[in-house]
């Protein structure tokens, strides 16, 4: 999830937290509030602090696999809160504040709930989070929310007269003036959905006016709860469609996975990536979905995706037609046991599958080129792609023990 995201709504549960509990016998309200803006907005976003050790090991494949890693585990949270309690009580002892056991309660409480809430907002993608490490190292995916998502910054509309000062309000109304703009001027959003988030930010900026700051704060909250889970149900019809027209038109291939990647502000449309498996053959098909091909075909979900058809994985016509609820846009078949053989020659290789959801694989020059469809979004190379043969990657610097996504393919893992 992007940071904006994690921000908007970090405030939002941290704003609705304050006004939910009884006053401080110690701390005013602009003190008390300040604290719960603060670690919230802070605590949601440091779990993605990983970029600063990443940025250090220096390789695309340390990025992928530690970008989400284990700052972005429960164990992780729970100690990224500890920091933050610390930091909060520092500043308190300097301003010779002296709490109470309810005002520790209360920083305690969202010290703990901001890194859970990224990790809970991160989860909703198809990037996928592996939160339970040391027990239990997969990877979990939600395939139910873009990475960008303008209806979830329509719900900070709740904030716009709740906050105190003119800074905070200014910051998102321009927020929200983004998320309009994006949504009618960028082709990516549907016009009947792009009217959606138009009345949904016009209709909690109302409430925010003209209502308590209680019930302003409840429908920003509702409305974010609401919308993820629309998002999430849709998903899973669609998942549900996608497998039984695999499984229809393909009858010799076993599914291993069906990655969705949902339009932004559009839970009709996504993206399908499905990974598949014969007696010794693995096929990657890649196609996009439409929940109501009725009034937005398949097709037209395809143009409105924002990366287009470009791939650096040769994808080849599927031998299926498209539908209105299905628009293939291309296959790669190879031998079933090559990621084994390539994992053993190459470790940059064995290091992306730790990560890879939806591997391929190419001849490149005296080498290959390994990558993830899932962000396959050129026809060079991009960030989810290593090399190798001569002069091809080398290894990572930070070791990951994340379950390979395919770890069917790796017999041994």
């Amino acid at each position: 999830m992007d940071n904006v995201t994690h921000t908007l709504i970090s405030i939002l549960v941290g704003e609705a937290v304050h006004r939910s509990v009884p006053p401080s016998a110690v701390l005013g309200d602009r003190a008390r509030r300040g604290a719960a803006i603060a670690v919230m907005a802070v605590g949601g976003n440091l779990p993605d602090a990983d970029v600063i050790y990443t940025g250090w090991a220096g390789t695309t494949t340390d990025y992928l696999l530690h970008h989400r890693g284990h700052t972005h585990t429960v164990v992780g949270a729970l100690g990224l809160a500890v920091l933050l309690f610390v930091a909060v009580r520092l500043w308190w002892r300097y301003r010779r504040i002296t709490p109470r056991r309810a005002d520790l309660l209360f920083l305690a409480g969202l010290a703990v709930l901001a890194p859970l809430l990224h990790i809970g907002l991160d989860f909703t993608n198809s990037y996928g989070v592996h939160p339970f490490w040391p027990l239990d190292n997969r990877w979990f995916y939600g395939d139910a929310v873009f990475i960008v998502e303008p209806l979830l910054w329509a719900c900070a509309a709740a904030l716009l007269f709740v906050l105190p000062g003119r800074t905070p309000r200014v910051l998102i109304g321009l927020v929200l003036a983004a998320g309009l703009g994006l949504s009618w001027f960028t082709g990516f959003v549907p016009a009947s959905f792009a009217v959606l988030l138009t009345l949904l930010t016009a209709g909690l900026a109302a409430l925010s006016r003209f209502a308590s700051a209680r019930v302003a704060l409840a429908g920003g909250v509702a409305a974010w709860l609401v919308l993820t889970a629309t998002f999430a149900v849709t998903s899973r019809s669609a998942e549900r469609r996608v497998e039984a027209l695999l499984a229809e038109r393909f009858p010799a291939a076993r599914t291993l996975d069906v990655v969705l990647t949902p339009m932004p502000a559009d839970p009709v449309c996504r993206e399908v990536i499905a990974v598949q498996r014969t007696a010794d053959r693995y096929v990657l098909r890649r196609a996009f979905d439409s929940l109501a091909p009725g009034w937005i075909p398949a097709e037209r979900c395809a143009r409105l995706y924002p990366s287009g058809d470009e791939t650096t994985a040769p994808l080849a016509p599927v031998d299926q037609p498209s539908t209105g609820e299905i628009a293939w846009r291309g296959e790669l078949s190879l031998d079933a046991g090559l990621f084994a053989t390539l994992a053993g020659q190459s470790c940059a290789v064995e290091a992306l599958l730790r990560f890879a959801r939806a591997p391929w694989a190419a001849p490149a020059g005296d080498g290959w080129i390994v990558g993830d469809l899932r962000y396959d979004r050129e026809a060079g190379a991009g960030l989810a792609e290593v090399r190798t043969g001569p002069g091809g990657d080398g290894c990572p610097r930070l070791p990951a023990p994340w379950t390979p996504p395919r770890q069917e393919l790796l017999p041994g893992e």
